[in-house]
């Protein structure tokens, strides 16, 4: 679930139980150009949802040879606009050159998600990252629309460049519940104990990411994440899920674990 910073409390999913976990032999889905993604996390995980969304963008272009596009992070209004900022050290640890972010604040929501839209249909950018926070009573399912679509019209504009065709669009959504929209993923991402290291000191960052929805794909999937800093890379843990206090951090790829049935938990609400 997400708590809110006014106290709202939104179930996303059914917590784990040890007699309800299956493994399931499924690589842990990217976020894919031509397409838009969504990422939610309470304000104490914004630092893992921003590691997950931009490891998985570098991860996903470094894979398919496009290397050093411009990645947007657009933000609105405030002084939530931007929860968390990147620094250059930790862009490096992710394999992305601090020149390739350009970051971008709105004056209102409207502004933000225009911006969005037109760094989407832009060519030389590879990755648009919206940070919303609350509502954004403005991103509704015709807005998202709009988004999937400047994404998946621009994969089909350079797909005869030669080039590796698309962008992906993630919104990040702080402090809010799922809603109907044209997402092609739906993720919520939470900070999650380390491993201690020899004479129990703290051990490397580590998420969990748990895909909510995936379109014409399954959900309900949990992957454990760990950074693995001798590889500038994120690996599934080896060890189960469990749940504590998180020590500071952040984190992906590989096997799920999925979030069986009849666990007693939380139903999520239903958004397309």
């Amino acid at each position: 679930m997400i708590r809110s910073m006014t106290g709202n409390v939104f179930p996303l999913g059914r917590p784990l139980r040890p007699e309800a976990r299956e493994r399931v032999p499924a690589r842990i889905p990217p976020l894919d150009a031509g397409g838009l993604h969504e990422i939610h996390a309470a304000p104490e995980d914004w630092a893992a949802a921003m590691a997950f969304a931009l490891f998985s963008t570098i991860r996903r272009d470094s894979e398919q040879g496009r290397h050093g596009q411009a990645i947007f992070l657009i933000g609105g209004p405030g002084p939530a606009t931007f929860p968390v900022l990147p620094c250059a050290e930790g862009l490096a640890a992710l394999g992305l050159v601090p020149e390739q972010l350009v970051i971008v604040q709105t004056a209102s929501e409207l502004d933000l998600l225009r911006a969005g839209l037109e760094a989407a249909r832009c060519s030389g950018v590879g990755t648009v990252l919206l940070q919303t926070q609350g509502r954004l009573a403005r991103y509704d399912l015709t807005t998202s629309r709009r988004l999937a679509l400047a994404a998946e019209h621009t994969a089909a504009g350079e797909a005869g460049t030669g080039q590796k065709a698309g962008k992906a669009v993630i919104v990040l959504r702080g402090d809010a519940p799922p809603r109907p929209s044209a997402a092609r993923t739906r993720w919520a991402i939470t900070s999650a104990p380390s491993t201690a290291l020899e004479a129990n000191a703290p051990g490397w960052p580590a998420i969990e990411a748990e895909l909510l929805r995936q379109r014409g794909g399954m959900g309900g999937l949990r992957w454990r994440l760990e950074w693995n800093a001798e590889h500038g890379t994120f690996r599934e843990a080896d060890h189960a899920l469990h749940h504590g206090p998180a020590l500071s951090g952040a984190v992906v790829p590989v096997p799920g674990v999925r979030a069986g049935a009849g666990s007693g938990g939380f139903v999520p609400p239903r958004a397309a």
